[in-house]
């Protein structure tokens, strides 16, 4: 899923921070809440709720919302939703009273994201559409590539690589037009994913490979861990396992430091599947336990469905079938609460819904662009009307400097120019007439 990462020096505000107080100290913590949004996520936490401390005496809704923002998606990075969603929600009762749209939908984004995670698709799905509408209309464009992005990760969950790649190749148009390489990234890596599920490898690998020497190119360690176990999937799909290891360790170092258990598990089990398909059974079952251990502690069913999926894959690879079955009734339990008919449904309906939505703006938008240009013509048009040319020959005399008009009738100049044209005459005496014709007074 994506969003945009706060990138401040924390050292720097620190020092701020020391001899600030009242609401300087507020927006101080506020920032230093968005500076470790990625690379400690408990630190921005504990800013956070020190800035939410300090607000109840010292009220400003605008930065009340701004680290209301930071929690949700804090506690939303660590797995802890149902806070992520008060932060979340709260935000939103902020953003109505302020009429902060920006906020509003980049919160519209976050609580999506939130429910993706917690499997209530159809939720997260209809979240991302009112963020989407809000960018369309405030023209934010590069948001708008990260929301079609995240709308095609929903579709591609479902199984509907068409309409997801669809949404993904809008995204990465915007940000290539754009010239938004972080966007760009999450779009190639999201492309990747869909092009592995719809078996071509080679493709994938070849969108993975783009998205990693971007966000290297970035410098954006936090976000390689990810591009780095999809790498080593594909090899593995591939049976180049050494280099499918090489991925997974370098990836699971990034998430063990970042303490994203999370994605840590998933790493985990991606090194017990390799250990297995290579017959290292003893290694397999013991990165086995490893993913497994945490899982407990997450609350998101879409992770623990894939965790249960790859456990059972291990099993069966090891011998272990009772247990593989085990995992597999488990994994099937989850994946039918996730993918339900009735939100199925909800999704298709919300999806008619928003096309035909951006069909009657785009419609309104041309028709208001057709008067807009009647009118100019219009408007054209009279000017044009009001405006006399001269033009072809016009037969003078050579010496009274008459013009013979086209009924054979010869008129002084000035009144011929005045008949076929806006121009009017007023008369004077060049210098050489006034010193020929009244030499007395050519001083």
């Amino acid at each position: 899923m994506t969003d945009l990462p706060g990138s401040q020096d924390t050292e720097a505000l620190k020092k701020k921070l020391l001899g600030a107080d009242g609401l300087d100290r507020v927006e101080i913590l506020a920032d230093l809440s968005i500076a470790y949004r990625e690379t400690d996520r408990r630190k921005a936490i504990e800013f956070g709720e020190q800035g939410l401390d300090l607000l109840e005496i010292n009220e400003d809704k605008k930065l009340e919302s701004t680290i209301l923002n930071e929690l949700c998606w804090a506690y939303q990075c660590i797995g802890e939703y149902q806070k992520a969603l008060e932060y979340g929600f709260r935000n939103l009762e902020i953003t109505d009273i302020t009429n902060d749209e920006i906020s509003r939908s980049d919160t519209f984004n976050r609580i999506g994201i939130i429910y993706y995670k917690l499997s209530n698709i159809d939720k997260a799905l209809d979240y991302f559409l009112k963020a989407l509408r809000i960018f369309e209309k405030t023209n934010e464009i590069l948001k708008v590539s990260s929301m079609l992005n995240n709308i095609s990760i929903i579709y591609s969950s479902l199984n509907d690589e068409s309409t997801a790649l669809e949404y993904c190749n809008r995204a990465i148009e915007i940000s290539e037009k754009h010239g938004c390489l972080t966007n760009l990234a999450n779009s190639l890596n999201n492309a990747g994913s869909i092009f592995r599920r719809s078996d071509e490898l080679e493709k994938a690998l070849e969108y993975y490979q783009k998205a990693l020497k971007i966000r290297e190119d970035l410098g954006e360690t936090w976000k390689i861990a990810r591009v780095l176990t999809n790498i080593g999937m594909i090899h593995d799909d591939l049976n180049n396992h050494e280099d499918a290891l090489d991925c997974f360790f370098r990836a699971l170092e990034i998430e063990m430091e970042k303490g994203d258990i999370h994605d840590a598990s998933q790493t985990l089990l991606s090194i017990s599947l390799n250990y297995a398909s290579t017959g290292r059974f003893k290694e397999a079952y013991e990165y086995a336990g490893k993913g497994l251990a945490n899982i407990d502690s997450i609350d998101s069913p879409v992770i623990k469905r894939n965790i249960y999926q790859s456990c059972s894959e291990v099993c069966e690879r090891i011998g272990n079938f009772s247990e593989a079955l085990e995992f597999l009734k488990k994994y099937k339990t989850l994946n039918d609460k996730i993918y339900t008919e009735e939100s199925s449904q909800k999704i298709n309906e919300l999806r008619v819904k928003y096309e035909s939505d951006k069909k009657e703006r785009e419609t309104e938008i041309y028709r208001l662009r057709n008067i807009e240009l009647a009118r100019t013509n219009e408007d054209l048009k009279n000017a044009l009307n009001e405006v006399k040319h001269l033009s072809g020959l016009l037969p003078i005399c050579s010496l009274c400097k008459k013009i013979r008009d086209d009924h054979g009738y010869w008129e002084q100049i000035e009144s011929y120019i005045s008949d076929h044209s806006e121009a009017l005459f007023s008369h004077g005496l060049c210098p050489e007439c006034m010193k020929r014709l009244y030499p007395e007074f050519k001083d």
